[in-house]
């Protein structure tokens, strides 16, 4: 892992957010010594999306101006090797491609090599529940933000960035019956208080706390409802609002750090707005507004 190419993978603005997840991940594997190297099912794997879906954002990233692609293969057989993925901060990104392959030039390909290796469809696509209608697509998408705003230094903003591909974890604890404002939002607060040396990628590192904080507050409750209980039944920690989701999302967004344009839904981005805690600048300039 490489903190100059992460940091500059996050710098990087204009591109769609499942694109710079790519380009961060990419960062990610990145050897200052040696490169960066990934395999197509490495790189696939870490980002939770299908081979061809990813060669769909390797293109746009190298259409961007952002990775060069050096296709290498053994001398010889010409058996295929990994890809090497040259970053835009790089020294030798500027450099002539490979005579061998012709990339970068608008010369043909050599034929034996021609042929894209990440065309065929992976089987099992879907990473994330289908919603089926625009209301819960939106409320998925205001319940992820509330999340990320309920997050603390420990989540930092490379861990900001990837953690957005593992929505569908956030899915499943509310079909479970997690309660986002007493179980979800305090658990993630209480975790993420402080900073860490290892970065978090997946909302499923929460899971386990969450089902423990619940099964916790339905025993409470289930105690306090008994006949005949007498003395004072212990409580759960106080559960995050939604003004206070609120508030925690403006101070992310004012602060400067990262924030995905998708983490703030329109119905939240109004009432940022409209409790005048943001300004249309700075949401623009988050590509939000």
């Amino acid at each position: 892992m490489s903190h100059k190419a992460t940091n500059w993978a996050i710098q990087q603005r204009g591109l769609m957010p499942a694109t710079k997840l790519v380009l961060w991940h990419l960062c990610d594997r990145h050897n200052p010594d040696f490169g960066c190297f990934p395999s197509q099912d490495q790189l696939a794997a870490d980002v939770e999306i299908s081979r061809s879906s990813l060669n769909t954002h390797l293109e746009k990233l190298e259409a961007a101006g952002l990775i060069r692609r050096h296709r290498r293969h053994s001398e010889g057989t010409h058996r295929r090797k990994s890809t090497r993925y040259i970053l835009g901060f790089e020294d030798d990104f500027g450099r002539e491609p490979c005579p061998e392959s012709g990339h970068g030039k608008p010369q043909k390909p050599c034929p034996d090599f021609g042929k894209s290796h990440v065309q065929n469809l992976d089987s099992n696509l879907v990473r994330e529940p289908v919603t089926t209608t625009a209301r819960e697509a939106e409320e998925n998408s205001e319940a992820e933000a509330a999340c990320l705003a309920a997050c603390g230094e420990g989540l930092s903003p490379a861990a900001r960035a990837a953690i957005t591909a593992t929505r569908s974890v956030i899915d499943s604890w509310r079909a479970t019956g997690f309660d986002l404002t007493s179980d979800i939002l305090p658990t993630l607060g209480e975790r993420t208080k402080r900073k860490r040396t290892d970065p978090i990628r997946t909302w499923a590192y929460f899971t386990a706390a969450i089902a423990k904080r619940h099964s916790h507050r339905i025993a409470l409750a289930a105690k306090a409802a008994r006949p005949g209980e007498t003395g004072t039944v212990a409580t759960a920690s106080p559960s995050i609002n939604a003004q206070d989701a609120l508030r925690r999302t403006a101070l992310w967004i004012n602060s400067g750090r990262y924030v995905p344009p998708s983490a703030v839904s329109n119905v939240m981005r109004d009432a940022l707005l409209q409790a005048g805690l943001v300004t249309e600048a700075t949401l623009r300039a988050h590509q939000i507004y």
